[in-house]
């Protein structure tokens, strides 16, 4: 299978003041050499403590945050290099779902607004074309075409979990970082999510990199599964593989502090 995703040697710091009696800054080591691959049409988890540089990672493959060193390369091209109208074709081939859908969706705006705004981003002016994407993509994360003209006060958290999945899905990408997207949900709802990630993966052929530190969920939805811990990746492999056999002690402790499914 053909790589989609590939990182080399991957660092990334950030500068941090102590506080104000030490106002030196000191470099935080969020990415620290990192390799991976990802294949066109699996789901990757990437699992690890908060802090690790899970997040970080996934904001540098999406061309949010830019490395100190290395390479990221997509579809076998250096994200470094796209001029302006390929960091266009870039973002419309890329989606981001968000942890918490409490604070990722604008309280002031309607759904419509809400959707419209990629499309409008990607020059899509044309009325008619917006209505059929909005209305299609409602439809396809379980809400209908009415909940368009509410505000996202009026959803439960799993609705607009699906809300914020519409707005990462509405331009048919190929690859999607879904950032803890059912850490802040119910455990009700998690499975809803889930099944609609993997319905959304078979409708669009989509390439996911799942980030989290629900191990069952990973187990569960994940072809593959990388191991962060302190901004290195401690190990990697088959899901079944690393959860019957793990090889590095950190994999190790995460499992065994892991509940039953």
């Amino acid at each position: 299978m053909e790589n989609l995703i590939e990182v080399k040697n991957a660092h990334k710091t950030f500068d941090e003041k102590n506080d104000f009696l030490s106002p030196k800054k000191e470099p935080v080591y969020a990415l620290k050499g990192i390799n991976l691959e990802i294949k066109k049409g699996e789901i990757i988890g990437l699992v690890g403590e908060s802090g690790s540089g899970k997040s970080t990672l996934g904001n540098c493959i999406l061309k949010l945050l830019k490395l100190n060193s290395g390479k990221i390369y997509y579809d076998g091209k250096n994200i470094d290099n796209f001029s302006k109208d390929e960091i266009k074709e870039f973002r419309k081939k890329t989606g981001l779902i968000f942890q918490n859908p409490y604070s990722s969706l604008n309280p002031k705006m309607k759904i419509r607004e809400i959707l419209l705004e990629p499309l409008i981003a990607s020059n899509i002016k044309n009325k008619r074309q917006q209505n059929e994407m909005l209305n299609n993509i409602i439809c396809l994360v379980g809400l209908s075409e009415d909940d368009l003209g509410r505000f996202p006060h009026e959803f439960s958290g799993g609705q607009r979990q699906r809300i914020a999945i519409a707005r990462a899905l509405i331009l048919r990408p190929e690859f999607v970082v879904a950032d803890e997207p059912i850490s802040a949900l119910d455990v009700s709802i998690q499975a809803q999510i889930i099944n609609l990630l993997i319905d959304l993966k078979e409708k669009f052929n989509l390439t996911y990199l799942f980030i989290s530190h629900d191990l069952n969920v990973v187990k569960y939805l994940c072809t593959r599964v990388a191991i962060m811990y302190r901004g290195e990746i401690v190990e990697m492999g088959d899901v079944v593989e690393i959860f019957n056999n793990p090889q590095h002690n950190y994999t190790k402790l995460l499992l065994s502090a892991n509940p039953g499914i």
